[in-house]
């Protein structure tokens, strides 16, 4: 009479054990995916934060081109004018350093590899062994 009892419940135990099993599966799948939009979001806030310092530092400069275009006085060394584009050639420059900054701030990966490069220079070591 036990053996009713044992067969069915054997089933359900082997049915309770499939549905685990896949439920942990998708627990596994859904976290792989979960990291990989997570990284997605990083790189895209990043492209964002990139594409706006390129638009703003060569918005400047070409603010400045338009004064040299329409032949406003930008060759007198002393006008305001001529002091705005050269200040305009520093934005150019200006945009390849905040890239860096902004690199660097953004990823984890950049500032360990940034943190072994300074160490290297300086001498110290970073991972505990000389």
């Amino acid at each position: 009479r036990s053996l009713v009892y044992i067969v069915p419940a054997q089933t359900i135990t082997n049915i309770l054990s499939n549905h685990y099993n896949n439920l942990e599966a998708a627990q596994k799948e859904l976290a792989k995916k979960m990291r990989v939009y997570k990284y997605q979001i990083r790189v895209a806030r990043t492209a964002v934060i990139v594409c706006t310092f390129f638009f703003m530092c060569y918005l400047v400069y070409e603010i400045g081109i338009l004064y040299v275009i329409w032949g406003v006085d930008c060759y007198d060394e002393s006008s305001k004018v001529s002091q705005f584009i050269k200040m305009c050639h520093v934005f150019l420059f200006l945009n390849s350093a905040l890239n860096v900054l902004v690199y660097g701030l953004m990823h984890r990966t950049v500032r360990a590899h940034l943190s072994k490069i300074c160490a290297a220079c300086t001498g110290k070591s970073t991972s505990g062994s000389s």
